[in-house]
């Protein structure tokens, strides 16, 4: 067994240490003598702001401020220290060992200008009062940015010196001793671990440089030795740990990155600590410019704010909901049970979307209310004359069942459209593709339409355009698309006007294009020509259920293609849609 490490670090350099540690004692004396007396400077700074404090609330009110001499005298015993409360005019309100009424104006004293020009005052010199050399120390009260009056706190320098001396007296006194025994090895130590201390060193600085798992030699049984093997175990579980937290680290970016909701963490005061992407996108901000920033700051938003600092002060979780920029926001304010002080967690839910899908659902409530409000009128009127009579006149009977029917069949084609868009909608209606001719199928519905428009004295037209491109589509539905398209052209072309129909290819897609010189679309109406049961005004409401633009719509987009229009008032008006010629991969 070799030798212990004690026996390796007796007896050598002894008188060397010896004259080391008294030169160093002497010094050590002399600097705690110093540090003491800041530290009773400092300790006296820190009560009088203690009294300056609690004299606040007495002083504010006139009333209390008889309690004040009575806060000086307690507070002077509790901390062994005279204490005076002055006025903001030098009047003394309060003072530990005299009557308060018998004492002069204190706004002369060095330390309380001091006070009021810098925020501290300090001054040594004889007291008339007490009758001795004091020490004393004066703050200002403040409230709300205004003096309100002078908190001072005084010790005679007796005591201080005392204090002084007896501390460096301690300090001197247990530097020698403890510095003899520990200097008495410090020369052999020096010597005999530079070595091992050197790859130690070495070893540290390439931890530190992210050399993780440095390993140093171990050559020996002793401390050293155990020391090094210890350094070499912790090189190695601070390598695995710092690969876990690593991985830990990566994982929460990843996830906060891809997170919908945004996410901002702030300190006990409410400043940002981190912040996710989508946070970033939602309050248009940097996270690397706004970290230590307050939050109102960076999210302009003052109900925010309210409800973080509301979570923070009450360490309570917080939920709101605000509109921001336009955007309907669920915020949570969770406070965070880790930090000292805690912050807070700030989560926002986009609930835009939700909302406006709702009003959606209102409104097409509302819309199927009104569309068959008037049917259904319509069939009671009907319905009760044929009771009251009508039923016996075979004619008036034979019309207004036709009229019945006619009501019917509307709601029921109604019924119909709106399962129809449905179903596409929700992506239950299964497309049926295959590859299609556009000009085939435009020409079978322009065919099948051309009475409509001869009935109404408008010109319909094809413009064939030759080898074009088959189309992955399914024909039905596509054909729906084009007769609500023409017979929409139809409807809203004034007698002697003309509706044309053309396809062609561009950029990997058909568009195909029904433009008629009809009574066109106001800016108003344009936007909203696509919604369900939308119709423009009295002159193009018609007699239609409103749907047949919304279906086209999504049967377009199911097909992966897209729809719009051109329009002007009084110029006629252009619907094109867009099938792409590569098939849509989900159907």
């Amino acid at each position: 067994m070799s030798r212990s490490l004690y026996w390796k670090i007796t007896i050598p350099f002894a008188l060397l240490v010896l004259v080391s540690m008294g030169i160093l004692g002497f010094y050590m004396v002399n600097s705690s003598r110093n540090i003491q007396v800041d530290h009773l400077r400092s300790q006296m700074l820190k009560q009088a702001r203690l009294v300056a404090d609690a004299s606040l609330p007495s002083l504010l009110e006139p009333a209390k401020q008889v309690n004040l001499d009575i806060l000086a005298k307690t507070t002077g015993k509790e901390i062994d220290a005279r204490v005076t409360i002055i006025a903001r005019d030098g009047t003394v309100l309060g003072d530990t060992e005299e009557d308060p009424s018998t004492m002069g104006n204190h706004s002369t004293r060095p330390e309380v200008i001091a006070a009021l020009a810098s925020g501290m005052g300090e001054s040594t010199r004889y007291s008339t009062t007490v009758g001795r050399v004091m020490m004393y120390i004066a703050v200002p009260i403040i409230s709300q940015g205004n003096v309100s009056g002078i908190a001072r706190v005084a010790l005679p320098m007796t005591a201080v010196e005392s204090s002084v001396n007896s501390a460096v007296f301690t300090i001197g006194g247990a530097t020698a001793i403890a510095s003899l025994l520990v200097i008495l090895a410090a020369a052999l130590i020096a010597r005999m671990i530079t070595r091992p201390v050197r790859h130690l060193t070495k070893a540290a600085q390439g931890i530190t440089s992210g050399q993780l798992g440095r390993q140093i030699p171990v050559q020996t049984n002793d401390e050293l030795g155990q020391l090094g093997q210890a350094f070499n175990e912790m090189s190695v579980s601070l390598k695995n740990m710092m690969a876990t937290i690593s991985g830990e680290k990566t994982k929460l970016a990843t996830i906060l990155s891809s997170m919908t909701d945004g996410v901002v963490m702030t300190d006990y005061e409410g400043s940002i600590l981190m912040a996710n992407t989508a946070a970033e996108s939602q309050f248009n901000f940097k996270e690397a410019n706004s970290l230590g920033k307050p939050l109102i700051e960076v999210i302009h938003d003052h109900e925010i704010d309210e409800l973080v600092k509301k979570c923070l002060k009450t360490a309570q979780e917080q939920t709101g909901q605000i509109d921001v920029a336009g955007r309907f926001l669920r915020v949570v304010a969770i406070p965070l049970s880790s930090g000292k002080p805690p912050g807070a967690l700030a989560l926002f839910q986009d609930l835009t979307e939700m909302r406006n899908l709702q009003t959606m659902r209102r409104e097409f409530v509302g819309n199927i209310s009104h569309e068959l409000r008037t049917p259904l009128a319509a069939i009671k009127a009907i319905v009760d004359t044929l009771q009251n009579g009508a039923i016996n006149d075979m004619k008036v009977a034979k019309d207004f069942m036709e009229k019945l029917d006619v009501e019917v069949d509307g709601m029921t084609q109604m019924v119909t459209e709106l399962l129809e868009l449905s179903r596409i909608e929700g992506g239950r209606a299964k497309l049926k593709t295959g590859l299609v001719d556009l000009n085939l199928l435009v020409e079978e519905v322009v065919t099948r339409l051309s009475p409509q428009a001869e009935r109404a004295k408008v010109s319909l037209a094809f413009e064939r355009v030759p080898e074009m491109p088959l189309v992955h589509a399914d024909k039905e539905r596509i054909q729906q698309v084009m007769v609500n398209l023409i017979h929409n052209a139809i409807k809203f072309t004034p007698a002697g006007g003309k509706v044309t129909v053309d396809a062609r290819s561009e950029n990997g897609a058909v568009i195909t294009r029904v433009s008629d010189t009809g009574i066109g679309i106001s800016m108003e109406d344009l936007p909203h020509v696509f919604e369900r049961f939308y119709k423009a005004d009295k002159s193009r409401s018609g007699s239609g259920t409103g749907l047949g633009l919304a279906i086209a719509k999504h049967t377009v987009q199911a097909h992966g293609g897209n729809i719009w229009v051109q329009s002007e008032e009084g110029r006629g008006s252009t619907f094109s849609f867009s099938l792409p010629l590569k098939p849509n991969p989900q159907n």
